[in-house]
């Protein structure tokens, strides 16, 4: 079993959902929507060296597709 973290972004389009876990020496983020009929498949995956540098990278992800209201 995977431990991580989950960061949570509420949009117009629906909720948005970012599991970040270590995966040996591999930061992983999988983007899920909840929205979506099969929330068992992540929407968008993005690896990366460092917590720090996936996380950026995921909410950058995020706010390009999923923008907040303005």
């Amino acid at each position: 079993m995977k431990t991580g973290r989950l960061l949570k972004f509420h949009r117009p389009g629906g909720d948005v959902h970012v599991y970040l876990y270590v995966e040996g020496e591999t930061v992983r983020a999988a983007v899920y929507t909840l929205d979506q009929g099969d929330s068992h498949s992540p929407l968008h995956e993005i690896l990366g060296g460092s917590t720090e540098e996936v996380e950026t990278a995921a909410r950058a992800w995020i706010d390009l597709h999923y923008p907040r209201p303005s």
